[in-house]
């Protein structure tokens, strides 16, 4: 059963002021982005639950949208 997520802004704008970490930003947007962000940790051999694994895969995710704009 899909989960009912916040709205984006408002959760970035709690990621922005350090109210919620990297890990609760991906994975409180969608039941996709979290199994995005799973999938990620498994195939990289990363900790889920890690910061900076977060981190690396928002920073993956900006370079794969910033690639689509470029094509």
């Amino acid at each position: 059963m899909e989960k009912n997520y916040p709205d984006y802004d408002d959760l970035r704008e709690q990621y922005e002021e350090g109210n919620i970490s990297a890990v609760d930003f991906v994975t409180q947007q969608s039941d996709e982005l979290t199994e995005d962000y799973e999938r990620y940790c498994e195939e990289k051999l990363l900790d889920p639950n890690s910061e900076a694994s977060a981190q690396a895969f928002m920073a993956y995710r900006d370079e794969l949208f910033e690639e689509s704009l470029s094509n």
